[in-house]
């Protein structure tokens, strides 16, 4: 041990020597067996929990598991459950967010989340079904739904409106808009190389079930658009712009706020800013710790309201009611659970929220 010690400690031609670890692997493994009910995968998985200082942070670090929650909550309630807590019935005191707290609908949309009884009502089968989807009760198809729902509430599909898609990838929205005459821009994220079939990523917005390629081809086109930094030849051109989960990617609420407030940017007077995205609906103040997404919560909505009023534009009615089915009490965490409105990324516990700005004007 003493020469391997001194070995270690000279460096001189060698790697420089990794920090010895803190926790034994016998603790790593007892601490999994006992939060998070299952052992290590792997002995990198081990030697990646060693490095805690000490037992009780890994224990925070262990508790900050979808499996720990799925545990605590089964403990309690028999089920992995969602309370609603009190910030989310809070009513604002301030004008720039307009609060409204009742069961939302795909009826009468505004601003809301995504709810069990939503997939029930019909304008959900109405809107899936024009789109050649299947009525599946899931949030991805809930944020396609609700963005053609707000959109046409307000009178945006229809002939002779022109629309802007951020992060498409194959939505089924461009199509079901130029079936209605509307002029669409596609686009996504710019590809990091070439493509190798230039002209792919609009060819794969086209959906024979539900418009003829003669109109896809006069109305529907593709652009590669970086929401981080939108061209200036966008502005004010567009009467309405849309992305669904686009924001979750964006990497920090700081971009995915500057990018809702951008957008307004493309918009004629008057027009449409709508976006789908994760919210988190545990707190209010904890910031989801994810590599690859980001949730916004409560207060940036308020900030973000109170940011845009001062320009002269509005947040449309913001409603942060969680639901009251008893599928809207239930999280979905595992793999293999069905898909439910709300579901837990470490100790938080997300959904999708719609939300929408109208431009100054």
């Amino acid at each position: 041990m003493e020469q391997q010690a001194g070995q270690g400690a000279s460096g001189a031609g060698t790697e420089a020597a990794k920090p010895e670890p803190r926790l034994s692997a016998e603790a790593v493994t007892w601490a999994f067996r006992l939060l998070i009910s299952r052992d290590p995968f792997t002995q990198e998985e081990v030697e990646s929990h060693r490095h805690w200082p000490d037992l009780d942070t890994l224990r925070r670090v262990c508790a900050d598991t979808w499996e720990f929650h799925d545990f605590f909550d089964s403990a309690r309630e028999g089920v992995p459950s969602y309370g609603m807590p009190i910030f989310l019935m809070r009513p604002s005191a301030d004008p720039a967010f307009p609060f409204r707290f009742a069961p939302p609908s795909l009826e009468d949309p505004v601003g809301q989340m995504c709810t069990a009884a939503q997939f029930d009502d019909p304008a959900f089968a109405e809107i899936v079904g024009a789109m050649g989807m299947a009525p599946v009760r899931g949030r991805r198809s809930w944020e396609q739904a609700w963005i053609v729902s707000l959109l046409a509430t307000h009178g945006m599909v229809a002939q002779g409106r022109r629309g802007l898609g951020f992060g498409v990838g194959r939505e089924r929205i461009p199509s079901l808009l130029a079936s209605r005459g509307v002029k669409v821009l596609a686009s996504d994220r710019p590809a990091a190389e070439p493509s190798l079939h230039p002209g792919s990523e609009r060819t794969a917005l086209f959906h024979p079930e539900i418009l003829h390629l003669e109109d896809f081809e006069q109305l529907v086109d593709y652009r590669p658009i970086d929401m981080r930094d939108l061209p200036a030849d966008l502005d004010g051109q567009f009467d309405f712009c849309w992305s669904a989960s686009a924001l979750d990617r964006l990497g920090s609420v700081e971009a995915a706020t500057a990018f809702l407030e951008e957008s307004l940017r493309v918009l004629k007077p008057g027009g449409l800013s709508v976006h789908c995205f994760t919210l988190n609906i545990s707190s209010d103040t904890a910031l989801l710790r994810h590599p690859e997404l980001v949730a916004l919560r409560r207060q940036d909505l308020e900030t973000l309201a109170a940011r845009i009023r001062a320009q002269g534009h509005e947040m449309l009615p913001v409603n942060l009611h969680p639901g009251l089915d008893p599928e809207d009490a239930e999280v979905s965490s595992r793999p293999d659970a069905p898909p439910r409105p709300k579901q837990r990324h470490g100790v938080s516990v997300v959904t999708s929220f719609g939300l929408a700005l109208r431009k100054a004007g």
